[in-house]
């Protein structure tokens, strides 16, 4: 934050005095903003994107600045270095931004936090399969919008349903144990 000028007619006794405490009240701004909540023009919270891990699980920090790694609930996006796997990591960085608004409760085995990612009153996790970049997965609870995402992509040919066969994740996880890990993707940044 830059230092105002100080005001006119004040001594000069007092101008370095003004200074200091202008220095100080700016740097205590500059500080504090990113730890303030952000609120989308509905008002709710908007959660700060830290890491995009891949095309179904990001890393965010909630309101209180707490690190929650969230799993995308109801999608199951292809891995990386498997067809799809990075158009569908860089997709959802793209989708969501610097700021996300996250819904959910539940945790996985991992102890993830179960979401839907919100851009605007976009639901991410349904327009990533309706893009063809992911799979419905009810495997915790069905969502019918997202089933329905995915036979429209699959009549159409979109994303991954291009390919005649393409395979699940879970079996592309037997298939290729994995090895490499996939360069961390940190969107920019609107609270700096």
């Amino acid at each position: 934050m830059k230092i105002p000028p100080p005001p006119r007619g004040l001594p000069r006794r007092f101008r370095t005095t003004w200074v200091i405490v202008a220095a100080v009240v700016s740097a205590v701004i500059t500080l504090a903003a990113p730890m303030c909540p952000r609120r989308d023009a509905a008002g709710r919270p908007l959660w700060r994107v830290q890491t995009v891990h891949d095309g179904d699980t990001v890393t965010c920090l909630d309101t209180q600045g707490r690190a929650i790694k969230i799993r995308l609930v109801g999608i199951d996006a292809p891995e990386h270095g498997q067809p799809y796997g990075d158009v569908a990591r860089a997709t959802l960085a793209t989708k969501i931004g610097p700021a996300v608004r996250v819904t959910g409760e539940a945790r996985d085995q991992h102890g993830r936090l179960l979401g839907v990612l919100w851009a605007g009153d976009t639901n991410v996790n349904r327009a990533l399969v309706a893009e063809g970049l992911a799979w419905s997965f009810g495997g915790f609870s069905a969502d019918e919008e997202i089933e329905a995402a995915e036979a429209a992509a699959r009549r159409s040919r979109r994303g991954l349903w291009a390919d005649p066969r393409p395979i699940p994740p879970a079996e592309w996880r037997q298939l290729h144990p994995p090895h490499v890990q996939p360069p961390v993707i940190r969107p920019p940044s609107a609270f700096q």
